[in-house]
């Protein structure tokens, strides 16, 4: 069902209403298409307890661009499906529903000729057993903790509508999708394998620094230019201190800053993923906000890294993220094995804020031990700002500092907690009468 924060915010999900995506291999654990749509979908849309919101749409021409317009239908909850929770159910629906099962743990997708991604499962081998083996160690730990926003219910409800209402956007706000699965890009192997799956892969960069788990702060260390160090490792030839920075004058370096740098790494990135020469720039690159064109960006990186300049163009972009994900799994293991838990995002990791300096050194020791180089390693603190902000205004009602009043009504005191304490508490309620059956 649809996840809601407020009546007003509803959650849209989508739904293949395709018989044959059901027979495949990827489709979620256990659903049959009689089941999940002709009686659990269509009979509660006629019962009033769901409505379509968006009709699905199969583009078989595509646009002129090449691109294709393909949309699954979209529902939500009704009113009438809301109200046979209670208001406390209500508050803690993420908790409630079950966590996603995965579909096939280990997938290939791959680009058609007509522009489509055809999803299947990797062909049956040790190696392939080995990876869902050692998935299902590390989504069985990441179910044991509750991972969330430390933010208003009102703002979590935004950003979730935020997400679910933009159509050139796919990622979706859902507390209950916490497995994970790799996706390959070729049979063999060799290139993608990368992790996806969990909701904290989905939000806006800046909302990871209010991450928490179960309740206590995290912090995100990532590697600082990796692709580029294992390229110039490769070639013999140490690299510059930061490869996004310097490819430019000084002039337009200073000028444009961060905003150029973050441009430049994806335009390194896209055009190390690239199988051919980019005539024009890719989506979400914009050189015409810094006077370029995507000619000169391109010529000014192949310029810069003279060294690594054959790498350019050839596809090994793929191949550097079979890599990376090598590097994260190694990551992962070492921590579950101690039953801590981590969330990974491509290369960059979170973890609880006491385990900053056990990641740091789990970090530089799986890279070395499948990359056999070395890279700095760059820290990304909780945002705190929301916190000062709560106790300059509780300093500011109360300047003789006696602290808010007490109460020892159990209800005024559940009504006082924040959303994610909530759910937090729901969470350990439910974990512990699982834990009893």
């Amino acid at each position: 069902m649809a996840v809601v924060y407020q009546r007003n915010r509803k959650c849209e999900v989508g739904i293949h209403l395709n018989k044959n995506w059901y027979s495949s291999s990827i489709s979620p654990i256990g659903l049959t298409y009689s089941i999940h749509v002709e009686r659990a979908y269509r009979g509660m849309v006629e019962l009033d307890y769901l409505e379509r919101t968006k009709k699905g749409i199969f583009d078989r021409q595509g646009r002129k661009d090449g691109k294709r317009r393909n949309r699954v239908t979209r529902y939500r909850a009704t009113d009438r499906l809301i109200d046979k929770f209670t208001a406390q159910e209500q508050e803690v629906l993420p908790v409630i529903v079950p966590p996603q099962e995965a579909h096939e743990l280990i997938r290939i997708r791959v680009r058609t000729e007509d522009g489509r991604d055809e999803v299947y499962p990797a062909p049956r081998s040790g190696e392939v057993e080995l990876m869902k083996w050692n998935l299902e160690r590390i989504n069985r730990v990441l179910a044991r903790c509750w991972y969330d926003l430390e933010v208003p219910d009102s703002e979590l409800a935004e950003l979730q509508a935020r997400l679910a209402n933009d159509p050139e956007d796919e990622r979706r706000l859902a507390l209950h999708q916490r497995t994970l699965h790799r996706v390959f890009n070729d049979d063999e192997l060799t290139t993608g394998g990368r992790f996806y799956g969990g909701w904290w892969q989905n939000i806006p960069k800046a909302y990871r620094r209010h991450l928490i788990v179960d309740g206590k702060r995290m912090v995100e260390i990532d590697y600082s230019n990796l692709h580029p160090v294992i390229l110039y490792a490769e070639a013999g030839v140490t690299p510059p201190d930061d490869c996004y920075r310097r490819i430019f004058n000084d002039e337009i370096e200073a000028r444009y800053g961060d905003d150029l740098r973050s441009m430049v790494k994806a335009a390194f990135n896209a055009m190390l993923n690239a199988e051919k020469k980019l005539s024009q720039a890719p989506e979400d690159i914009e050189p015409s906000q810094f006077g370029m064109t995507w000619r000169d960006v391109s010529e000014a990186i192949l310029t810069a890294h003279a060294p690594i300049a054959d790498r350019f163009y050839t596809g090994i972009g793929k191949r550097l993220q079979r890599k990376d994900s090598d590097v994260a799994e190694r990551v992962m293991l070492d921590f579950i094995d101690n039953g801590n838990s981590i969330l990974p995002i491509h290369d960059s990791f979170l973890v609880h804020e006491g385990h900053r300096n056990l990641l740091d050194e789990r970090m530089q020791a799986a890279l070395l031990e499948v990359c056999d180089v070395e890279t700095r390693l760059k820290l990304v603190e909780p945002d705190l700002s929301r916190i000062f902000a709560k106790r300059a205004k509780e300093r500011e009602q109360d300047p003789e500092g006696f602290g808010p009043e007490t109460t020892q009504d159990i209800v005024e005191i559940f009504a006082a907690e924040e959303g994610y304490e909530k759910r937090l508490g729901a969470f350990f309620r439910l974990s512990r009468i699982a834990a009893e059956k």
